[in-house]
């Protein structure tokens, strides 16, 4: 569920602070809920955590926890305005109220906003919506929180921990409730048990005052406590920063045969204090599906690529982030090149930033039909030879003057040589076919490949380990050509793909 970012974590197993509200308008018929600290907090909404945690079968201390962690002991402003304990947005009843937030706008970009969150009528509400949350899971899976329900959950540590990267994904959260559970005894105070549920003697006072005691051994407890809140409380994690490249949305591009051993997430992972994740299997995908890509993001100091996604061609379905090795791009050779193209005048075609598909991802730029009315060669200074499903897929890139970009060849008439020359490095062993073919010294600037020798004319034997450093793609009839050096010489031939095994 969505979260605003939280003021009051500060407040965080801190007893001893006290704190001054002003009055609400005793006409509202919204009852005022907050807690100027975590012991009367505990002690003032008990019952409703008792009633709720109940109902839903889920453990008290843990709900208990979550509200003090999550509304900051009632200190928070969400809180004492719409006794809105667990910052969930939307409306409750038809009410809600409107709070600053922090979210990702459609450049991926956080930035503050407001938004409606759930106003309640009650503390109780607030608790009991909680519960029917964790109880009734997400649309996608009713079973979202299942290990946090008692008949699934031994104890109340494995209830807490079964809520971390379910209802929220920082590492530490569900260490965070335990800590809170044992600081206060809150299992005591909610007659449950389990391992690790004894807190110290010190801790103990600090949870009877929390219940009942009398005002000197709360004062006393507190100062212990507060004391032991010091050097326990988790501290914040650093946020990644991210910069985001805005695509067209028009890659699509498979999932890796490896996508099931990454999470998807709803921001970058560990750029924001509201991500969550989500299997594969819960969002309903179970094969290696294409999905649109419109947006790339790289952390700062990181190497990895992020990429958001989407099932749908649809603009406005839900886009969702993943790390690169989940998907499968198309492998794309690319070379140097010199000489000029024509473009077509009845293509339909665009010219793209980057090619489209390539990890880069791709944005059109202009029109081909729009370069090509200039009646007009242009200059070109890559190539590039793209592997898809659908067979190779040669390019180029045009440079020339202001008009930069990549080009498909099939958009073009004329090009800058019979055969484009892309760099790659492979190991390939001669075939047995090589005794028919030829060796040849290069391709010319004509494309025309010129005869050089026979397999019995030079060094190399069937089954000789060669390497490549270089293919060419041959215009006219699509055919492959490859560079190759043999071993323990300088000298480099270009071969037919016959030739290579």
């Amino acid at each position: 569920m969505n979260k605003i970012i939280k003021h009051g974590l500060t407040a965080l197993l801190v007893t001893g602070m006290g704190v001054l509200f002003t009055a609400f308008s005793a006409q509202s018929t919204y009852q005022q809920a907050y807690a100027s600290t975590a012991s009367s907090f505990i002690s003032k909404y008990k019952n409703d955590v008792t009633k709720a945690s109940s109902k839903y079968n889920l453990y008290g201390s843990v709900m208990m926890a979550q509200a003090g962690l999550e509304s900051g002991w009632g200190q928070s402003q969400l809180t004492i305005e719409a006794n809105n304990f667990f910052g969930i947005k939307g409306a409750y009843n038809g009410a809600s109220v409107s709070m600053p937030t922090t979210e990702y706008n459609s450049n991926g970009q956080m930035i503050n906003t407001t938004a409606n969150f759930k106003k309640y009528p009650t503390a109780y509400a607030s608790f009991a919506d909680n519960g029917s949350t964790l109880r009734n899971g997400t649309s996608w899976n009713p079973k979202y929180y299942s290990g946090s329900w008692k008949e699934n959950a031994a104890t109340y540590q494995d209830a807490a921990n079964a809520l971390t990267g379910k209802y929220a994904t920082a590492p530490g959260y569900g260490q965070s409730l335990i800590t809170v559970i044992q600081t206060y005894n809150l299992d005591q105070l909610f007659g449950e048990t389990g391992d690790g549920s004894s807190a110290s003697s010190s801790t103990s006072a600090s949870s009877s005052s929390a219940a009942s005691s009398s005002t000197a051994s709360s004062s006393s407890a507190s100062s212990t406590t507060a004391s032991s809140a010091t050097t326990s409380t988790p501290t914040a994690p650093k946020l990644a920063k991210v910069k985001y490249y805005k695509a067209s949305g028009k890659d699509l591009v498979p999932l890796s045969s490896k996508y099931k051993k990454y999470y998807v997430y709803n921001h970058v992972k560990g750029s924001t204090t509201s991500e969550k994740r989500y299997t594969w299997s819960q969002l309903g995908v179970n094969s290696r599906v294409q999905v649109y890509l419109d947006m790339r993001g790289v952390k700062t100091n990181s190497s990895t690529n992020w990429y958001r996604l989407r099932f749908y061609s649809n603009a406005k379905a839900k886009k969702f982030w993943v790390s690169a090795p989940a998907l499968s791009f198309a492998t794309t050779y690319s070379g140097t090149a010199t000489g000029a193209l024509t473009p077509s005048k009845t293509s339909s075609g665009y010219i793209y930033n980057h090619i489209v598909g390539s990890s880069y991802l791709s944005k059109p730029v202009k029109k081909v039909k729009t370069i090509a009315a200039a009646n007009k060669g242009y200059n070109v200074n890559k190539t590039a030879l793209q592997k898809t499903t659908k067979g190779l897929v040669l390019w180029y890139r045009i440079a020339d003057g202001k008009t930069k970009g990549w080009i498909k060849a099939s958009d073009v008439v004329s090009y800058p040589g019979s055969v484009a020359v892309v760099n790659h490095k492979e190991t390939k062993s001669i075939s047995k076919n090589a005794n028919s073919t030829y060796l040849y010294d290069h391709a010319n600037s004509t494309g025309n490949l010129q005869k050089h020798y026979k397999l019995n004319q030079v060094d190399l034997q069937v089954g000789t380990k060669v390497t490549v450093d270089k293919i060419g793609y041959k215009v006219s009839d699509h055919s492959l050509w490859y560079r190759i050096s043999t071993p323990n010489s300088s000298t480099k031939y270009w071969v037919s793909s016959a030739f290579l095994s």
